[in-house]
Parts: C-alpha cells; sequence; structure tokens
C-alpha cells in the first residue's frame, strides 16, 4: 500500500494502525474531528481535521491513487453517547458519508470497524429491558446491513471488521480489561454477573496487525470477524486478570445482575480470517495480559 485514507486517526484503534503504517512507509491522509497536542508530526501523515456536523471533506489532491480507507470514526463508544439515539444515528450517517467519500475518490477497498456487541442485539426479543448501551449495538448492527447495500449498489470493494474486546496498555476506555485492571489498581472489587458464557479478547497490536493485512491483501469475503482464534469462558478471563495482578480476591463473580444478552461460540468464531490472511495473533492471553498490567 501507498496511499491510505484513516477516519478516526485520533482515537485508540486509529492511532494505532496509523503508527503501524507509518513502520511500513505508508502515507497516511488521517482525518479526525479534533486535533491534540500529542498528535504526531511525520512527513508520512497529512492530517486533516473535520467539522463532525458537515459532509466529510473532500479535498483530497487529484490524483491520488488510494489503496484503503479506514473508517474507525464513531462517538459514544462509552459514556452516556452510548445510548444517545441522536449521536448513534449520526455514526451510521457518517459511517455511510465515508463510504460515498471512498467511492467518488477511487479507493479500492473501504474498511469499517464493527463490532462484536452487534450480535447483542440478537437477545432483544427475549429481554423486557435492555441497558440504555443497546444504541449502540443496534447502530452498528444497522450500519453493517446499511453499508453493505450501499457499497454493493456503487461497486465499491469494503470490508466490515468485527471487533471482538480489545484490551493494551493505552486502552482505558472502561471495557472490561480496562474496568478490571483500574479496580484492581485501586484495591477495590471488580464486580461481575454470572460470566458463564462465552467470551472473547484480542490484544491491540494483533488487532492492527489482522486490519492492516485486510486492507493490504485481497479477500473474499465483505465480513470478518477479527478474534483471538481461542475463545473462553468469561469467568476464565477476569479470574486470569485477578490472579496475574496478583488479587484474585478482587474479581467477584455473579454480585451483579444478568443483563440476559448472550454470546455464542459460532458467533466467535475467527476460522474464515485464519484462512484469509494467516495467523496475525502473537501471544498468549496470559502474557499479553502481564504485559498489560506492566505498562498500564
Amino acid at each position: 500500500m501507498r496511499n491510505v485514507i484513516v477516519a478516526g486517526a485520533n482515537g485508540f484503534l486509529g492511532s494505532a494502525l496509523i503508527k503501524r503504517l507509518i513502520n511500513e512507509k505508508v502515507h497516511i491522509w488521517a482525518l479526525s474531528r479534533r486535533r491534540t497536542e500529542d498528535m504526531r508530526v511525520n512527513e508520512h501523515i497529512t492530517w486533516i481535521e473535520e467539522n463532525a456536523s458537515e459532509r466529510p471533506f473532500d479535498g483530497f489532491p487529484r490524483p491520488i491513487e488510494f489503496d484503503s480507507f479506514y473508517n474507525f470514526a464513531w462517538q459514544g463508544v462509552n459514556g452516556p453517547d452510548k445510548g444517545n439515539y441522536v449521536v448513534q444515528s449520526n455514526n451510521m450517517m457518517l459511517t455511510l458519508h465515508y463510504a460515498e467519500l471512498a467511492s467518488r475518490l477511487g479507493c479500492k477497498k473501504y474498511l469499517c470497524a464493527g463490532t462484536i456487541a452487534e450480535r447483542a442485539v440478537e437477545s432483544v426479543d427475549a429481554l423486557k429491558k435492555v441497558p440504555a448501551g443497546m444504541m449502540y449495538s443496534a447502530a452498528k448492527a444497522c450500519s453493517h446491513i446499511m453499508l453493505e447495500t450501499y457499497c454493493k449498489n456503487v461497486g465499491l470493494d469494503f470490508v466490515w471488521m468485527q471487533i471482538p474486546n480489545i484490551y493494551g496498555p493505552k486502552n482505558k476506555t472502561g471495557n472490561l480489561i480496562s474496568y478490571t485492571i483500574e479496580q484492581l489498581k485501586k484495591g477495590e472489587p471488580a464486580t461481575f454477573g454470572p460470566a458463564q458464557q462465552p467470551y472473547d479478547f484480542l490484544y491491540v497490536d494483533d488487532l492492527v496487525e489482522a486490519i492492516y493485512r485486510l486492507g493490504m491483501m485481497p479477500t473474499e469475503y465483505h465480513f470478518y470477524y477479527i478474534g483471538s482464534g481461542a475463545p473462553r469462558i468469561l469467568e476464565e478471563y477476569l479470574r486470569a486478570v485477578g490472579d496475574i495482578y496478583g488479587s484474585p480476591d478482587l474479581i467477584h463473580i455473579g454480585e451483579r445482575e444478568d443483563d440476559g444478552i448472550r454470546y455464542r461460540y459460532d458467533m466467535l468464531d475467527a476460522s474464515s480470517i485464519f484462512n484469509a490472511i494467516g495467523n496475525y495473533v502473537s501471544d498468549t492471553f496470559e502474557n499479553r495480559i502481564k504485559y498489560t498490567i506492566e505498562h498500564y
């Protein structure tokens, strides 16, 4: 790859991918809704600050042959906006706007970040009450369907990248791993529901490697679940974090009410992506968690 576009470049995943692309001497057109002081200055990056309320920037100089367009832009992944239908609806619209931009620029492939949380909507019918954050899951699931419809209509090659729970030293988004480590750091219990269903975690560098390969290599399918290839029962993961941290007594399973959301092993099957791009998992969960805790 020579030229790529990365939307959501200032986020956790976008910035991690940019680091990988710089190592490969790829030129990055980085789209971000805001500039921060720690945004890297590098000869391989052209930073473009966008206004989230406007249509995507279309000031790319021509002619440029763009190999891939990676979209990680999504507001309200955590916090109260996760349940805000206006914010989540705007995310859906931006996903399609970026697909339109990718098509107009002649990008060879548009890659969009999905989430395993999309599958949570399959539990809605069986629930009398759902958490507010389900709005995020629903918006991602809708975006997946709408994006596939749009891309197939205009003939744009695309990949919906369904991502599991990600962890690493810089991920402090409040997901299960970062929440657990934060609680253990404070010497306070990390409380969970029954935690008896299948789950999957992936180290951020392994995810970035998979994402890089998906953009670089030809792909047969338009959907890939980017998992570890070795999902476990959630309780096993959580107790491993407590053991490695040295505070197994602070992992409290069963203290929270069961939310009723169910995942299955077949949802966490990563065989198609391993067949497409090869192995991208570099180490065990235990070794990566140890490193994450040491460098948190």
